[in-house]
């Protein structure tokens, strides 16, 4: 659990509220599968093909490639073969109600976290706090139904925060998740709640004066005072602050360049779920 006991129980409640018979139900099971797990496409965000799982390491190596950056004197490594990726490929057996519940659990994290606000029906933000303490609240969501698992004999775990920590964003390209956001926001609008959305942002922190303020024995300024010291911290800080500056107007020019780029393409799945259930857009959207 997160280091506020008091909102977990109030955003357990509201969970509980949203979905009465929790996340590995047959409830869950059959809106998001009506015709069975098996010939859902949704099954493949757990079942990938081998030329999926190909495809997100290729992915995932091009990435890691691209930090390396042009100056780096190290030989590029070699992308991962589609024959490596078959050889290593195992599927799992298939458990349509562990499955159908951790889906609904890490797209849950895509709208109750992420920066968006879930909106009450009084008009106040259900805050389900940082990245981390959303996927620990759902984590224990999940944990208080595990016992339904032992009873369908699928398999039973321990959830932390980390198993939905960023929710989608290792499975999103294997299935079309918006028949779940579409569910995830019928059970809100049902409950009265609303959602504002969030367009992604990186912000820049300067931890400077947090630092300045652990520092161990610490002496007063006058004490071995020094006025050429002063004068180069002085330096140093205006030149850090100058760093600070440029580093901020990259950021908000990269942002300004995502947002137009976002306004000319198709809204994201959860928006356009949103959309589907409510006849609107969020308020957010266009960011």
């Amino acid at each position: 659990m997160t280091e506020d006991p008091l909102h977990d129980d109030e955003r357990l409640a509201a969970l509980a509220g949203l979905f009465p018979s929790g996340p590995f139900s047959r409830d869950v099971l059959d809106e998001l599968a009506p015709q069975g797990w098996d010939t859902c496409s949704l099954k493949a965000v757990f079942h990938p093909s081998i030329d999926q799982v190909y495809e997100e390491a290729v992915r995932m190596h091009r990435n890691i490639e691209s930090f390396r950056g042009d100056d780096s004197t190290a030989e590029p490594s070699p992308p991962p073969t589609r024959d490596e990726i078959a050889a290593d490929h195992r599927d799992e057996p298939v458990e349509p109600l562990r499955e159908a519940g951790e889906l609904l659990a890490r797209c849950l994290w895509d709208v109750v976290s992420d920066n968006h606000e879930v909106i009450s029906p009084d008009g106040s933000e259900l805050d389900f706090g940082s990245f981390r303490a959303s996927g620990a609240v759902i984590a224990e969501w999940c944990n208080q139904h595990t016992p339904k698992l032992r009873l369908a004999q699928e398999t039973v775990r321990y959830y932390d925060y980390m198993d939905f920590y960023m929710g989608t964003i290792w499975v999103a390209s294997r299935a079309d998740l918006t028949p779940v956001y579409e569910f995830i926001f019928r059970r809100l609008h049902q409950s009265a709640f609303d959602w504002r959305y969030h367009f992604p942002r990186l912000m820049l922190v300067d931890m400077r004066p947090l630092i300045e303020s652990l520092k161990e024995d610490k002496k007063p300024e006058w004490e071995d005072y020094s006025p050429e010291a002063a004068l180069e911290k002085e330096r140093e800080q205006e030149q850090h602050d100058r760093e600070v500056a440029e580093a901020c107007e990259r950021l908000d020019a990269a942002h300004e360049d995502a947002v137009e780029e976002a306004r000319r393409r198709p809204p994201p799945d959860t928006v356009r779920a949103y959309r589907s259930v409510y006849s609107r857009l969020p308020e957010g959207w266009p960011p």
